[in-house]
């Protein structure tokens, strides 16, 4: 017997996405027909949408034309249903804890999808990866986007900071208001989503800070985020622990990962597979996953050479780790970090514009 996929989302996000929906004249008999959701379960107090409900949702809200409706909601209205994560991230020592942590507790909203942070000097960039969208889901990254900037304005001294964003697909008909809400142009058709932005005081005391309150607030979100992932696939847990590895060891083939894994997880790699196929997946699909995912973080934030990277992440050849990296992400690792830093250098020129 196979395990379900166990994630859920908050029931808050399905409730904004059908009013919204509502609000552009979708029946809403039609929402929850196509998405498999009850109203019972739009309605329930804190409620949780299962994984194959959200991937419903997601599919059916990328069928209809896109709307402007997450741009006009203010930091009360986001946050009033998720009180552990606002108690949190306006209450952090400084900016740069602030972020982590909103990275960290965004599973209270939805266990779904990756937001990664890297910095160059000053700079924030903040790259979101989408699970469910074969279009590169850039409605979602900027429902994400906006949230992150509510939090990080919440810690600006003096004028607004201006977040670039960078979005995969076309232009929504409300460009515009994108480029206001942000206070800086966005673009469209890029090869990834990105949130980038200049944060000279990152680590600057944060003079409302309550630090009273924080610890109690940071214990009682991570009790919360906790008793969600008590419930989480293990096959989730085995592809974090291989990316661990891929980040400690330098002989990262199969070979040498499967029994490293087996050393971290306790257990024969008879017993991890068979759990793993439980899941209908398995040690070689994972350890796959976890190569793509750590090849572009290496791309990003390393000097590393092609070939270094391909060689730390197990490949025979330079070549090899182009033809996977290509039939990852359609596009070979050297023009990845190529658009990477083009996307960096173009930030910082603007930056320095008067």
């Amino acid at each position: 017997m196979h395990k379900p996929d166990t994630r859920t989302v908050s029931n808050r996000i399905a409730q904004q996405c059908a009013r919204a929906l509502q609000a552009d004249g979708h029946d809403p008999a039609d929402f929850l027909r196509q998405t498999g959701i009850t109203p019972a379960q739009l309605d329930e107090p804190g409620g949780r949408i299962n994984a194959e409900r959200h991937r419903r949702m997601t599919a059916y809200a990328q069928q209809l034309p896109q709307h402007r409706a997450i741009l006009d909601i203010d930091v009360t209205h986001w946050f009033a249903h998720f009180s552990g994560i606002a108690h949190v991230c306006f209450n952090r020592p400084t900016l740069r804890s602030a972020l982590h942590e909103l990275l960290h507790l965004r599973g209270l909203i939805g266990e779904f999808d990756f937001m990664l942070m890297s910095e160059s000097g000053t700079r924030i960039e903040i790259e979101y990866l989408s699970e469910f969208c074969p279009a590169g889901g850039a409605m979602q990254a900027l429902a994400n986007f906006r949230m992150l900037s509510l939090v990080a304005r919440a810690y600006d001294d003096g004028a607004a900071t201006a977040f670039h964003a960078g979005f995969q697909g076309k232009a929504p008909w409300f460009a515009p208001a994108i480029a206001e809400c942000f206070g800086a142009a966005a673009s469209f058709g890029q090869g990834r989503n990105t949130l980038t932005f200049d944060a000279p005081a990152l680590d600057r005391p944060f003079a409302q800070f309550n630090a009273m309150l924080a610890p109690h607030a940071l214990r009682h979100a991570q009790g919360q985020l906790q008793k969600l992932q008590g419930a989480q696939l293990f096959s989730a847990r085995v592809e974090q622990a291989i990316i661990d590895l891929l980040s400690r060891q330098a002989d990262a083939d199969g070979a040498a990962l499967l029994p490293a894994l087996c050393d971290g997880l306790a257990m024969n790699r008879w017993t991890l597979q068979r759990q793993l196929q439980q899941e209908q997946t398995s040690f070689r699909a994972l350890e796959l996953r976890a190569k793509s995912r750590e090849s572009r973080r290496l791309l990003r934030e390393t000097s590393m050479s092609v070939a270094e990277i391909g060689d730390r992440l197990g490949f025979s050849s330079q070549s090899a780790f182009t033809r996977f990296f290509k039939t990852q992400f359609e596009l070979p690792p050297a023009r990845y970090r190529h658009d990477v830093q083009g996307s960096s250098s173009e930030f910082v020129q603007t930056q320095a514009l008067p």
